[in-house]
């Protein structure tokens, strides 16, 4: 069990086995006229059941909804506060948050990801949780309390957010079709022979696309995971200019956008974002997916277990190293509008209780955040998120860096896919896209280092 202790030991094989239940235990005693002891809820005397906490999820899903409303009936019943669920689709959160903000109706608590705290805390629109979360911040992994952390304090200068669980990325592969042309898989590949299996995949006449290419929203952050490979995992050098300025970038995008302009992906994969990525993945479209641990419990659901498999991310090909993004995808954020802040933490604490964010993970597709969570199956040896933890205990795993801390949320929403589709529809050269894209990343980042003196610009992190 010590080979598990360099990054995961206390997150998944080495747990300690404490007896949840036992922090999470919010009930008092008392006594009846007898004398006999009686358990009754706390929130008779806190005066709870008059209290209403709103959540605001970004990412709705079948499961993920319906892991949320029964927490929420379990906390209701153990502290007399309901909780009213809310949620809108991942494309729009960004515009519904901006709109909810501005008109200071946010809900309570807020599901966020990293890219939109560029935007939600200059504009004071979540507070702080360093106050809320020194007590246990021991108590998290040390992907969390040694990475996640300290770069947000790094950046902001504060804890603003509470990861709900720690997402990896793999390649998700069709084991079937892999049988069908005779390719043995390699669990130990670049990104060359991803390529490669790609083409060996397409067979048109069996309808048969070796890639979910994203040539939609957010299409451009594969990209750049691929970029950094040849750059040490940054994605800016110590004075903040872009490496989509670099001289070699323009061919390393035209390599990159290759499956996609030889007919290795179906034609409307322009548009495709992450639903449809691994719709037609689970529906025999496409032949490989590289995403985020998450889609193993929509697979694991929808497919047969000899359909698929995952393999981890291809190492590069200029140094060997593992470039993973190592991150959490999604986080509990308090609002400045929220009324009940106290009970906005005690709901997060409830959430990240061992054994309630246990079942979110194994539903959501992530590794659990906090270290006394207990042995799992599927997070051992041929569970279906072993390749997941394999990565995170490689030695040569490197967190590579993202777009920047301040805000680039117009870019996400628009000019990132636009300019890649330009490219892809023949209507721009790679050359003038990457010159386009990354002069206006290098303007908002040094704008960025100027009104944040002492700020670096950020590095990419071995944690092994």
């Amino acid at each position: 069990m010590k080979r598990m202790v360099k990054f995961l030991s206390c997150l998944l094989a080495v747990m300690l086995l404490t007896g949840c239940a036992a922090q999470g235990n919010t009930a008092v005693e008392g006594s009846t006229e007898d004398g006999a002891l009686t358990t009754q809820n706390a929130s008779s005397e806190t005066g709870n059941q008059n209290k209403q906490l709103r959540f605001l999820d970004v990412n709705p899903g079948t499961l993920r909804t319906a892991y949320f409303e029964d927490m929420f009936a379990k906390f209701e019943a153990e502290t007399g506060i309901e909780v009213i669920y809310e949620s809108v689709p991942l494309d729009d959160c960004a515009n519904k948050i901006t709109i909810l903000g501005t008109s200071n109706t946010l809900p309570d608590v807020i599901t966020v990801m990293d890219s939109l705290l560029g935007q939600l805390i200059p504009a004071g629109w979540v507070i702080p949780l360093d106050d809320y979360i020194n007590d246990s911040r021991e108590e998290y992994v040390d992907v969390i309390n040694k990475v996640i952390f300290e770069q947000q304090e790094d950046q902001y200068g504060n804890l603003y957010t509470v990861p709900d669980g720690v997402m990896v990325q793999g390649v998700f592969v069709r084991r079937d079709w892999c049988e069908d042309i005779g390719y043995e898989l390699n669990y130990d590949w670049n990104y060359d022979e991803y390529f490669k299996l790609v083409e060996m995949l397409t067979d048109e006449e069996q309808n048969h696309y070796g890639i979910a290419f994203r040539g939609g929203r957010n299409g451009i952050n594969p990209f750049l995971y691929y970029l950094e490979t040849f750059n040490s995992g940054r994605s800016y050098d110590e004075e903040g200019n872009s490496i989509l300025l670099n001289n070699d970038t323009p061919g390393h995008f035209e390599d990159f956008c290759i499956p996609y302009m030889e007919g290795w992906a179906p034609k409307d994969a322009i548009n495709w974002s992450f639903a449809e990525m691994v719709d037609n993945f689970v529906g025999g479209l496409a032949g490989t997916l590289l995403n985020d641990s998450e889609v193993a419990a929509t697979l694991n659901e929808n497919m047969e277990a000899e359909q698929w498999t995952v393999l981890p991310v291809p190492r590069s090909t200029a140094d060997g190293k593992l470039y993973n993004y190592v991150n959490c995808p999604y986080s509990y954020a308090i609002t400045d509008d929220s009324e009940y802040p106290e009970e906005a933490w005690q709901l997060i604490e409830f959430l990240q209780r061992p054994e309630n964010n246990m079942e979110y993970c194994r539903a959501a597709g992530t590794c659990p955040v906090k270290k006394d969570v207990g042995d799992d199956p599927d997070y051992g040896p041929g569970g279906i998120y072993e390749m997941f933890v394999r990565q995170l205990n490689d030695p040569d795993l490197v967190i590579p860096c993202g777009w920047g801390a301040f805000d680039f949320t117009d870019m996400q929403q628009g000019t990132f896919h636009e300019e890649m589709q330009k490219y892809l529809l023949g209507e721009k050269s790679a050359e003038d896209v990457m010159t386009e894209l990354g002069t206006e990343l290098t303007n908002r980042m040094k704008q960025y280092l100027e009104d944040n003196p002492g700020t670096e610009v950020q590095k990419p992190m071995a944690v092994n």
